[in-house]
């Protein structure tokens, strides 16, 4: 399975990111550099609601061009980000469990945007959501004060129930697992959009709780990667201002972008299925739908912007 994942980091970048602002980020204070991209509507009068955007383990924010075009065209600044260290071009044992680290990359983006007078003038700081895919999609939830906890996912990975997930990295000494625990609750983040969400079994109960933001969250119930049961549905349960809907089919990558590189991966790895040959399903069609979903969630809970 650790032959899984660094194949998936390798692959599953786009050949392509879509136009827009690249830089990166400094984050001296925990020695993170972060690249992010920022995209904004046409019309860039006036100021517009803001989405901050986080990959998947071993991805990076080019395999949401999808989504990221689509909330733009409905007139949404996005901002997505490459988390240090669990990217396709620099991806680590470390970098997949430290999980935690994600959504403080998020906030420290935030902080700069809404500094900077380039950007803040064009955002509306009352109106900002976070949308997420896998891995990813815990980081957004941790925005909205979901907590890890390590005793958690060993008992989890420890039982004979638990999914492939648990063997994506192994767990070593040099993992610091000091700030694991911590809230990352953001005040600001006022809805959270959570794709194939990991990590589930690892969050406790009363932070999930806790969280008072609106929350979608959308997997695929045939999810070979990130069973539901074990955390679409159980962050859902747990969230009592969350919404969920589970797709009929499609696995975990439908919400991944197919391109040349992830065609080259199916076609030489057995293990790999990121652009969804054993399922039936038209994927632009349902990755077009699951915009609309974003797009609609968005629209009821961070403005008045029309779809």
């Amino acid at each position: 399975m650790r032959k899984f994942c660094i194949l998936v980091a390798v692959f599953i970048s786009s050949c392509d990111a879509p136009d827009g602002t690249r830089a990166v980020l400094l984050d001296s204070s925990r020695n993170r550099s972060i690249e992010y991209q920022i995209r904004t509507p046409n019309e860039e009068d006036g100021v517009h609601p803001l989405v901050l955007l986080s990959h998947g383990s071993g991805g990076d924010y080019t395999n949401h061009t999808w989504l990221i075009e689509a909330l733009v065209e409905s007139g949404y600044i996005v901002a997505a980000l490459n988390h240090p260290f669990n990217t396709t071009q620099d991806n680590s044992n470390t970098g997949i469990i430290s999980v935690w680290d994600r959504p403080a990359d998020m906030s420290r983006l935030l902080d700069y945007l809404l500094q900077d007078p380039k950007w803040s003038e064009l955002i509306d700081e009352n109106r900002i959501g976070a949308a997420g895919f896998s891995s990813g999609g815990y980081t957004v939830l941790a925005l909205g004060g979901a907590v890890y906890d390590r005793k958690l996912i060993n008992t989890y990975c420890s039982s004979e129930g638990h999914g492939p997930d648990c063997d994506l990295a192994s767990p070593t000494s040099e993992i610091d697992y000091s700030s694991s625990s911590l809230s990352y609750r953001d005040k600001r983040i006022k809805s959270i959009f959570s794709m194939a969400p990991a990590v589930g079994s690892a969050i406790t109960k009363e932070s999930l709780a806790s969280i008072r933001v609106p929350v979608y969250i959308i997997a695929s119930k045939d999810d070979e990667l990130v069973y539901p049961s074990h955390n679409a549905i159980r962050y859902s349960e747990n969230i009592s201002s969350s919404s969920l809907e589970l797709l009929p089919a499609g696995g975990h990558f439908i919400f991944l972008e197919c391109n040349f590189m992830t065609h080259i991966a199916d076609w030489y790895f057995d293990e790999l299925d990121l652009c969804g040959k054993e399922f039936d399903v038209d994927r632009v069609q349902v990755r077009k739908t699951v915009a609309l979903r974003a797009i609609s969630f968005f629209n009821s809970n961070i403005g008045d912007v029309s779809p």
